[in-house]
């Protein structure tokens, strides 16, 4: 489908790939922010319906242009409301970014959604973003027919690739790698024991991933106790460094992520925690760099030992195989895309009165100029008369909806009336 070049949908955006971090922190929206920044958009009509989506990765204002542009180029006239509603100079704000419209606009807010333009291509956070981005906007009163349908429209589309293509199954991340193998090990996590060693960002990210995958029984062992039980504050337990080997025959898994500069786990105290398990297998992840376990252990009988080199060679893999599927992702948008302006384009004027037109006309045909031709008593000359006064009530009844549709002024309420219309009359046969 072709770009529409004079669409009312319009989006202006910056993201990690064409924007500074610098200026991006500076264009970055809180929850309150959204919501000041919506209703302002609105009262000065420069959009009538928008959204506003506001990640660490981007910034982006989705919206449906309003009556109150007067001739001024709707892009412009949101980069320079953004320029004041933030205090960044206009010029740095035009130099960097995106600005789409009309298909193009819809095709990025899918691909968004989808995966296709994250950090981590297929990422599953996105698509919670673009959500209570929704949701956000929608409590606000700012979203009306047409962008309700399309971030619908996303969300489904978002859902659609992640169930039927591979872009999202497979890992890409060390961490997520790392709880991939030893699912695959173990099979179910939730009876596991495992033995987190070090608190800081990658112990936390795992932790994270061990209670998402069901996993109860955590124990995290860190040089400052404090922190260990700062991450344990949604379960497990936190000990001090000293009880290390204590803590480690009773691990099936063993996560070590420290930011220690030598091994921090040697292959002999592995040994005598695999002695006491008595033939129990134990699984070491190496999160560290420069490596916390001792290479050696790895050579032990029922350890398995795998470190950041290894996971990094299997997520190599994985993101591979998740560029592979970008090719049927895009199949799915494409399709979804053309659903989406094939609901759009009937809320145009024409289409909407045109059917609305055609309806009561069917309706005439088939309810009054059938009893009417049973009348045969009537001279035809009669019922011809009789056929007009019914093409005009039908004239009478489509002049209220009619003008109401077509002579208001906002773009916006505009569709939403012609949207009513076609629910209202059952215009759109086969609907979603």
């Amino acid at each position: 489908m072709s770009v529409l070049a004079d669409s009312p949908l319009v989006l202006v955006g910056w993201d990690y790939r064409q924007t500074p971090v610098e200026l991006r922190e500076r264009l970055a929206f809180s929850p309150d922010k959204v919501r000041e920044a919506l209703a302002a958009l609105r009262q000065e009509g420069l959009l009538s319906e928008g959204v506003i989506l506001s990640t660490c990765n981007r910034s982006e204002v989705y919206g449906l242009t309003g009556s109150g542009l007067e001739g001024r180029d709707p892009i412009y006239a949101l980069t320079e409301f953004l320029s004041r509603f933030h205090g960044v100079p206009h010029e740095d704000i035009e130099s960097a970014g995106y600005r789409f419209r009309g298909t193009d606009a819809v095709r990025h807010l899918l691909r968004v959604a989808a995966g296709l333009e994250s950090l981590a291509l297929g990422e599953d956070q996105i698509i919670g973003q673009v959500r209570e981005a929704f949701r956000l906007a929608s409590g606000a009163g700012a979203t009306r027919a047409v962008l309700h349908r399309l971030f619908q429209k996303a969300l489904e589309t978002g859902k659609r690739v992640r169930s039927e293509t591979g872009l999202s199954s497979r890992p890409i991340s060390i961490p997520g790698v790392a709880i991939e193998l030893a699912q695959k090990i173990f099979e179910d996590l939730a009876p596991r024991k495992f033995l987190i060693l070090g608190a800081g960002e990658t112990s936390s990210i795992f932790y994270d991933l061990l209670l998402a995958r069901g996993a109860r029984n955590i124990e995290v062992v860190n040089r400052t106790l404090a922190r260990s039980e700062e991450l344990c504050r949604r379960g497990g337990k936190a000990y001090p460094w000293e009880e290390l080997a204590a803590r480690l025959p009773h691990a099936d898994v063993v996560i070590s992520a420290t930011s220690a500069t030598t091994h921090v786990l040697s292959k002999e105290t592995a040994q005598k925690a695999l002695a006491e398990r008595r033939g129990q297998p134990l699984f070491f992840l190496d999160l560290g760099i420069p490596r916390n376990v001792e290479p050696s252990v790895g050579e032990l009988e029922d350890a398995f030992l795998y470190a950041v080199d290894d996971l990094q060679e299997i997520a190599e893999r994985n993101r591979q195989e998740r560029h592979n599927e970008i090719g049927p992702a895009m199949a799915i948008l494409e399709e979804e895309i053309d659903k989406f302006f094939s609901w759009f384009g009937a809320l145009a004027v024409t289409p909407t009165l045109t059917a609305l037109r055609q309806k009561f006309e069917t309706i005439r045909e088939a309810e009054f100029d059938q009893r009417l031709n049973q009348l045969t008593h009537i001279p035809e000359g009669d019922r011809e008369k009789i056929r007009l006064m019914a093409q005009s009530m039908v004239r009478c009844l489509l002049r209220n909806p009619t003008d109401a549709i077509k002579d208001e002024p906002d773009p916006g309420r505009r569709l939403d009336r012609a949207e009513v219309a076609r629910h209202l009359f059952g215009l759109d046969v086969r609907g979603e």
